[in-house]
């Protein structure tokens, strides 16, 4: 059991594809490290004595990886390109969902196609930019924050420390959180750089109408409240994705941050201010409540959802890893 605890907490550092060879490689290098240990010992004493030979699974698992990176650690490096990626593709797909929408519906009839697209290019770079500077300072603030809880050196490290191999049900959905981080990314995107293509289109008779959803002018000035609801849902997720499993500590974390933004978005969308006249006319128009009513109760759905979600992940982490570190 403790060799099998071993092994997953040196291959779990490493990527995905190359775990399966490193795990049958490391179990067949202990076994045989096992063999050539003193009769004499008990089979607790020899796993130990091996396990402390091969130190921490951290460094061992570097040895494997086959170079050292330190341009965020290690430990998260893998990790670290991988979201890079996920960001940078849901910003190009925001974007040229939003440029297509914007070429399609918006009202300027002076725009070139040279225009439109030397505009997409600026876009897409600059977006890009922003989302790597962003990602690199959360997985940077990250790595600082867990040196002094889990990385020891060689000589501190005792098999004693090691996870326990985790459940079937502790593990999280990556691919949720992938998904999530793209839709959060896209959405973030198009109010950061085409909010006034956000809204409701429909055919009227033989022609296409178009309803904004917000107050261009009052938007602005929630930009900021805006950006760190979507910064806060993306590090929940990136906290999943780092982590991989429900421990208490991912529970906390994510309660906290969810209990955050959750209490930031009702602030801004229970202000009337923020949507557009014209929205609010038409729903008025073809509902039999209020516009404010229907934000009352959107409010009240959202502290439904944020209330499952915090119960929920505090089920998990007090079932699951009460006991670990994230």
């Amino acid at each position: 059991m403790l060799i099998d605890r071993y092994i997953y907490a040196v291959t779990k550092e490493l990527p995905k594809k190359f775990r399966p060879e490193t795990a049958r490689v490391l179990r067949v290098l202990i076994d045989e490290k096992i063999e050539e240990m003193n009769d004499s010992l008990t089979e607790e004493e020899k796993v130990d004595r091996v396990l402390r030979e091969l130190g921490d699974p951290k460094f061992l698992a570097d040895t494997y990886r086959g170079h050292e990176r330190y341009l965020i650690g290690p430990r998260y490096y893998d990790k670290y390109i991988f979201v890079l990626k996920i960001v940078a593709v849901s910003i190009v797909i925001g974007l040229s969902v939003a440029t297509g929408a914007a070429a399609l519906f918006g009202d300027d009839t002076d725009a070139t196609i040279i225009g439109i697209i030397t505009s997409y290019i600026g876009n897409v770079f600059s977006g890009i930019l922003q989302g790597a500077a962003w990602v690199t300072a959360i997985f940077a603030l990250l790595e600082y924050n867990q040196v002094p809880l889990e990385e020891m050196g060689q000589e501190g490290w005792d098999p004693s420390q090691l996870p326990e191999l985790p459940e079937k049900k502790a593990h999280i959905s990556r691919g949720e959180s992938i998904f999530s981080n793209m839709f959060s990314t896209i959405i973030l995107t198009l109010f950061f750089f085409l909010p006034e293509v956000i809204g409701i289109s429909f055919m009227e008779g033989s022609e296409w109408n178009f309803i904004p959803l917000f107050n261009l002018e009052t938007l602005t000035s929630f930009k900021f409240i805006i950006f760190i609801i979507f910064t806060i849902n993306i590090l929940i997720e990136l906290v999943k994705i780092i982590k991989g499993r429900w421990t208490l500590n991912v529970a906390l974390i994510t309660t906290a941050l969810s209990l955050i933004s959750a209490t930031l978005f009702i602030t801004v969308i229970y202000n009337m201010n923020i949507w557009s006249p014209e929205i609010i006319r038409s729903f008025e128009r073809y509902l039999p409540i209020s516009f404010e009513r229907m934000l009352f109760f959107l409010t009240g759905l959202v502290i439904l959802v944020t209330i499952g979600e915090v119960a929920s992940a505090l089920y998990k982490g007090l079932k699951y890893g009460s006991g670990d570190q994230l």
